[in-house]
């Protein structure tokens, strides 16, 4: 079983040549940048991927050609579904199609307690054949963990670590204790990565890395070495980039589409409806986030 991955790894976006069709040479030329930029692996259909508005077919798609593109990188593919049992299938077709690790989102269609949604988690791991995350993202289903679910889901042999996407440092820090000697906790929260890595997080999944992902792993790097002064400094950058992206007024996976458009990485900047992408008139905004 695979352990928890480490270091820097993009959330990455999916390209798309129209509202409906993937763009598997885009996701490819992602890939190789991320890893020419000193990522450790890759994130696909996540949130950032807009893997919940994918068809199941499209996420085996886009984990296999991340896979063929990563050259033996780690490769997370994100599964998603609206019941435990959807869940469970998407996890095997995406371990299936190649992927190291499964990043899994709990069904989110209510907000569950904390014992709920573990016991999501437990109930899907139970049949899987792969490494699992657990993803945390609170913000967005409604649905907390505690430190005491952490240390209970750490104890399935499936589940090697979890992605917590949640704004709350001091509660991270508490699943990093509660995990223990091999669970893996990385942040999805770019603004406070540096708090995340000096309280012990195994590494980073963040939609920044996208455009910034030089700039991820010098913080990594900076933390690492000890360096709090330019560790700081990348993150002041980091968080000052992001909060440009939020300011435009579209969805993150919009935003970071229109930024690697105009920066000559990606052709097109479609996203998968109901998302719309950055209108024309917006990518001023999006031009003057990227100087940041």
């Amino acid at each position: 079983m695979p352990s928890a991955p480490t270091g820097s790894l993009p959330a990455l976006v999916t390209p798309l040549t129209s509202p409906h069709d993937l763009d598997l040479d885009g996701l490819a030329a992602l890939v190789r940048r991320a890893l020419d930029d000193g990522a450790t692996g890759v994130l696909v259909a996540g949130t950032t991927g807009e893997g919940t508005l994918l068809e199941p077919e499209q996420r085996v798609a886009l984990t296999r050609a991340a896979v063929a593109a990563a050259d033996g990188a780690t490769v997370i593919a994100g599964a998603s579904g609206p019941t435990v049992a959807a869940v469970r299938a998407d996890v095997d077709r995406l371990a299936a199609a190649g992927a190291d690790l499964v990043l899994v989102l709990a069904p989110a269609i209510q907000a569950l307690r904390p014992e709920e949604l573990a016991d999501a988690h437990l109930a899907i791991a139970d049949t899987a054949d792969a490494a699992l995350l657990v993803y945390h993202f609170p913000q967005l289903t409604g649905s907390s963990l505690t430190p005491e679910a952490v240390r209970e889901l750490a104890g399935h042999e499936a589940i090697v670590g979890m992605k917590d996407s949640s704004d709350d440092s001091a509660r991270r820090a508490a699943f990093v204790a509660a995990g223990g000697e091999g669970f893996g906790v990385l942040t999805g929260h770019a603004p406070s990565l540096q708090a995340a890595l000096e309280a012990g997080a195994a590494g980073s999944i963040t939609a920044i890395a996208n455009v910034r992902q030089r700039h991820v792993t010098a913080l990594h790097a900076a933390v690492a070495a000890g360096d709090a002064a330019e560790a700081a400094r990348r993150q002041e950058r980091l968080t000052a980039v992001s909060a440009g992206l939020t300011s435009v007024g579209g969805s993150m996976p919009a935003a970071l589409k229109a930024a690697l458009q105009l920066d000559g990485v990606l052709t097109e900047r479609w996203c998968r409806p109901p998302l719309r992408s950055i209108p024309p008139a917006a990518l001023d905004k999006v031009r003057t986030a990227l100087l940041r």
